[in-house]
């Protein structure tokens, strides 16, 4: 029953997260960060000693809101400072919960020109998402380490920097570079919900996160109208078209051995209509063009992955990404361009930090004719993997199967 318990919070916590902090950032502002994020952690613990599973709030939501505004309200009194002005803001602004203010705050946190891109990236993948430093270290390429010193130091611009900024005003006006960043915080939380390493999940997808990111990133283009926010939503849809595939009967399918005929046909439409080439090209449109290319191939062969090998290694002019990278060894070896392949993934190697879970896995996969150093590689990679359907895959993947793309 208490697993069952913890399960429910658990839930809780990642959708609701992101949606109780842009409500109290927006009514307490810059200078309580802290106290907003204590006060919502609080609010999750007290959830887990106050909910009974057949008993549950019929707004969970609410409920955690107002345990942590009221939290906000008890630390801004034991600080001795004017509560008076709060408590008249807050009842004005009681209504701010019905509204989804995650893109607004987003939006609001890029515009400081002191704090640096990837601090504003790892500061809202934490605290607009609730992914935890774990998952943001996987996506980044950032030490845990320094995530955690990242959003100490995002606190303390955020505080500094933003007293001159109006919320209710900050989509009145957003140039390409915060449009820019809100961009690849979506990106970066879709590939999150896309490929999850979460250890207590029987699955490898967070629909919902995926989901989540579809939603805020049509909101975006529905604001600003840029093209690289249409082509980053087809690569959204073409990814989710494949959800019905990527996991059958518990277990990983790879790319090339899905059935194509259970593609959801309306994600795959959806993508192909907002799959538009810009007048500049930018590194969504040439992602969502390698993946509608894989999609659409009659056959895997030479000639198709000649053709991919071109798109990556335009796409490695706008995002110099050592994933990237990593697909174009995996495409150079289909190529039968092993050498080259190898030569890439040396230089990969000093780009990726210890124990990253892909690198060996490719390695492994072009170096299957010497099956010894293929063997350890393997047994490297399930060495620090705890994830169930992700070690049988792997398994299974090396037992005979080739490797698919994810």
């Amino acid at each position: 029953m208490k697993n069952k318990l913890l399960i429910a919070v658990e839930s809780s916590y990642r959708t609701f997260y992101g949606k109780l902090f842009s409500a109290l950032f927006k009514q307490f502002g810059a200078g309580y960060v802290n106290e907003i994020e204590d006060a919502i952690q609080n609010a999750f613990y007290k959830s887990l000693k106050s909910w009974k599973l057949n008993r549950l709030p019929d707004n969970k939501e609410n409920w955690l809101y107002v345990v942590a505004r009221n939290d906000v309200l008890n630390q801004i009194k034991k600080q001795k400072r004017d509560s008076r002005k709060e408590l008249i803001n807050v009842k004005e602004e009681n209504k701010s919960l019905n509204e989804d203010l995650r893109l607004k705050t987003i939006l609001f946190l890029s515009k400081s020109k002191k704090v640096s891109a990837k601090v504003k990236v790892v500061f809202i993948l934490k605290n607009i998402f609730g992914l935890h430093i774990k998952e943001i270290s996987d996506c980044t390429l950032i030490s845990q380490e320094a995530i955690y010193k990242s959003i100490n130091r995002a606190k303390k611009d955020v505080q500094a920097t933003y007293k001159e900024i109006r919320f209710d005003r900050v989509f009145e006006q957003a140039s390409k570079e915060e449009i820019a960043i809100v961009e690849e915080i979506l990106y970066a939380v879709f590939n999150i919900g896309f490929d999850s390493f979460n250890e207590k999940t029987k699955s490898i997808i967070n629909e919902d996160l995926c989901l989540e990111a579809l939603a805020l990133a049509k909101m975006l283009l529905g604001k600003y109208r840029q093209n690289t926010t249409k082509n980053l939503l087809a690569l959204f849809c073409f990814h989710l078209a494949r959800i019905p595939e990527k996991v059958k009967d518990n277990k990983i399918v790879s790319f090339f051995e899905q059935d194509k005929t259970k593609w959801s046909s309306q994600f795959v439409t959806l993508g192909f209509h907002y799959l538009e080439k810009p007048t500049t090209l930018n590194k969504y449109y040439i992602e969502s063009l390698i993946t509608s290319k894989h999609m659409t191939a009659v056959e895997y062969n030479v000639e198709h992955w000649n053709e991919i090998i071109k798109l990556y290694k335009l796409l490695l002019e706008y995002s110099n990404s050592p994933f990237m990278k990593l697909n174009l060894c995996y495409c150079l070896s289909r190529a039968k361009r092993t050498k080259e392949a190898i030569e890439l993934l040396n230089e990969i190697e000093r780009e990726l930090p210890n124990g990253h879970i892909y690198f060996p896995l490719v390695k492994a996969n072009i170096l299957n004719n010497d099956s010894t150093e293929s063997e350890e590689l393997v047994n490297e990679v399930l060495t620090n993997i705890k994830q169930k359907i992700r070690r049988e895959y792997i398994l299974d993947l090396f037992g005979g199967y080739h490797l698919g793309l994810k």
